[in-house]
C-alpha cells in the first residue's frame, strides 16, 4: 500500500472476501443445524412416543432460524462496509490523523464442543479512529495486509502545511 488509491482498492478486494467468507460460514453453521434437527428430530419420533410436548417441536423448528439471527447483523453490517470504506479514505485523503489502530482476529463461525471450541472462518479487522472524532471504523484486514496497512496509515500527511514555520527542528529563537 503505497498511495490512497491503492488503499481503497485493497480495502474494498479484502471487503469482498469477507462478505464471501460470511456467506460460506452461514451456509455451514446452516448445514450443521440442520444435521443436529435431523438427529434430535429422528431419536425423538423413532421412540414413537405420541406425547412428545409441542414446545419441543416449537424449538426444534426454530433451530435453523436461531442460527440465522447473527449472521443477519453481519450482513447489515457488510452492507454498509463501501460507504465507511470510501469515507474513511476520504477522510485521510482531507488530512485527518489517525489516532488509535487496534487490529484483533474474529471468527465467523465458532462450534462449542465438549471440552474445545472449534473456530473457523478467521478475519483480521481493525478498528480506527480518526481525528478528534467520535466515530470509529471497523474495517477487515487480511493477515498479510495488517503491517502495511499500519504503516501506511502512520505516514505523516503531505502537502499541508502543518505550522507557519514548517517543521519546528530547525526553528530557533536567536
Amino acid at each position: 500500500m503505497n498511495n490512497i488509491a491503492e488503499l481503497r482498492s485493497k480495502l474494498l478486494e479484502i471487503h469482498e472476501k469477507d462478505r464471501k467468507q460470511t456467506i460460506h460460514a452461514l451456509i455451514t453453521a446452516e448445514v450443521f443445524a440442520i444435521l443436529l434437527f435431523g438427529l434430535i428430530g429422528y431419536s425423538i419420533f423413532a421412540g414413537r412416543n405420541s406425547e412428545t410436548p409441542t414446545g419441543v417441536l416449537f424449538i426444534l423448528l426454530f433451530m435453523p432460524v436461531g442460527v440465522l439471527i447473527p449472521y443477519l447483523f453481519m450482513f447489515a453490517q457488510i452492507r454498509k462496509r463501501p460507504e465507511k470504506i470510501n469515507d474513511f479514505v476520504n477522510r485521510l485523503e482531507r488530512g485527518e490523523a489517525v489516532t488509535n489502530v487496534d487490529t484483533y482476529t474474529d471468527y465467523k463461525l465458532t462450534l462449542p464442543l465438549r471440552i474445545i471450541r472449534v473456530r473457523l472462518f478467521p478475519m483480521e479487522y481493525a478498528h480506527i479512529r480518526l481525528g478528534e472524532s467520535r466515530s470509529f471504523f471497523k474495517l477487515p484486514l487480511s493477515s498479510e495486509n495488517v503491517q502495511p496497512f499500519k504503516a501506511f496509515i502512520s505516514q505523516p500527511v503531505t502537502g499541508y502545511v502543518i505550522s507557519i514555520g514548517g517543521t519546528s527542528a530547525h526553528w530557533s529563537s536567536n
